[in-house]
């Protein structure tokens, strides 16, 4: 059991796959294989709730205050106006290629 414990806290929450809901992707986030939460993207807006064991995330932000970027097999969510990252997380491309 401490073996797990010890793994799972050098691994990392991972989009595995998306959903589209009318104007909303809908990207389903993973913790060593199993459902940890999402990340709803439309036009405006990004919702998303991360509750991953010990790493945990909850946000709204509006898309015009923000970019998305993919960098070294993650997208990373960054604030424009102070330059911070907000979120990043591994993502596949063509995942990526659905929301830039």
């Amino acid at each position: 059991m401490l073996f797990i414990l010890f793994m799972s806290l050098f691994k990392t929450p991972y989009i595995q796959n998306y959903e589209i809901n009318n104007d909303t992707i809908i990207l389903n986030v993973y913790f060593i294989e199993k459902k940890c939460g999402y990340i709803n993207i439309t036009n405006e807006k990004i919702n998303a709730l991360i509750s991953c064991g010990i790493k945990s995330f909850k946000g709204f932000m509006l898309r015009e205050n923000i970019n998305i970027n993919y960098q070294n097999g993650n997208m990373i969510i960054i604030n424009k106006e102070n330059n911070k990252k907000i979120l990043e997380m591994k993502c596949p491309m063509e995942i990526y290629e659905k929301i830039k």
